[in-house]
């Protein structure tokens, strides 16, 4: 009797703890919801605004400079314009992306994740396929590089519709900071952005080692010509992706923080699960008297016994 008590006692304790620990975690993630929506001041929120719209008209003015041209003046067609149309149509998307219209209404935010999604990491993969270009003609001697558009095409907008549509299916898209993205920031989702970005930067970096040891056999002005176009270029992949990682992130969304919980999680796999860590197991539960037992501490068939006689009474 006293061993149904104490496990009669124990079950309702639990339950009502069980119901408090999720009664404060919904309190917790709306409080954390609350506060990462208000992050801004509708001043603030203006000023951001209205840098969006200067860096994106320079972004647009310069992206449309290059498709114009190279529409307008057939003789510089090539396959290595071709390319740079296509990266310049992407980055033109994605300036356009960047306007501060997705706070509107879910549907346009939902538009404007799935737009800086795609055509980020569209620009990504045609900076690859550039790269890639320039490592063939390098090593291979081969300047007719045609035939591999057509691969080009298929990886450079097929995976970014891959994953931007993935990801809205799952309903991945929110509010991230002043910005519409991926809403959390470590979410599996953001390997979808993140991935090809990493990628992409190895790649140039190899592709910038291997095209410097290659020249280095020939003249030191060629050497110096080409290290000097490969670095600007690596340089300037780098450090225009840098303001887009920290912008998606957030600043104050804890930016540092979220990017090493990202790695933990799904990278290192080094993280355990948040739901595991707050399930204790109450091994007090059962009063059973072991004292005059040699054997271990562990459910016995008695102890089976009196909880299965407890559960026939209920």
């Amino acid at each position: 009797m006293i061993d149904q008590f104490y496990i009669s006692t124990n079950s309702h304790s639990n339950s009502n703890s069980s119901n408090g620990t999720s009664s404060s975690s919904t309190a917790t993630t709306t409080t954390t919801t609350t506060t990462t929506t208000e992050q801004f001041t509708d001043e603030q929120i203006a000023s951001l605004d209205k840098i969006v719209y200067v860096t994106s008209s320079l972004g647009c003015a310069g992206a449309l400079f290059i498709i114009v041209s190279y529409l307008l003046f057939k003789d510089i067609r090539s396959f290595a314009t071709k390319l740079i149309f296509y990266l310049s149509l992407s980055d033109l998307m994605s300036a356009l992306s960047y306007l501060p219209f997705g706070r509107r209404s879910n549907v346009l935010c939902d538009m404007q994740g799935m737009g800086l999604l795609f055509f980020l990491t569209s620009s990504y993969f045609w900076t690859m396929c550039i790269s890639i270009s320039l490592f063939l003609v390098f090593f291979t001697n081969r300047y007719e590089l045609n035939y591999l558009l057509r691969y080009y095409h298929y990886v450079c907008w097929g995976i970014p519709l891959f994953s931007t549509s993935v990801s809205l299916i799952f309903g991945a898209y929110g509010r991230t900071g002043s910005w519409c993205f991926i809403a959390d920031p470590t979410s599996f989702f953001r390997l979808f952005y993140y991935l090809p970005l990493i990628v992409v930067f190895f790649v140039n970096l190899v592709v910038f080692i291997c095209i410097r040891w290659k020249v280095s056999q020939h003249s030191n002005s060629l050497v110096s010509k080409v290290n000097i176009i490969v670095s600007f270029y690596l340089l300037a992949f780098a450090l225009s992706q840098l303001p887009t990682i920290i912008n998606i992130y957030g600043f104050n969304e804890g930016f540092v923080s979220h990017y090493v919980e990202f790695f933990e999680r799904h990278v290192f796999r080094c993280r355990k699960s948040r739901e595991m860590r707050q399930i204790e197991v109450d091994t007090t539960s059962l009063l059973v008297d072991y004292e005059n037992s040699d054997e271990e501490s562990s459910t016995t068939n008695m102890d089976r016994f009196i909880i299965d006689d407890y559960s026939s009474h209920l």
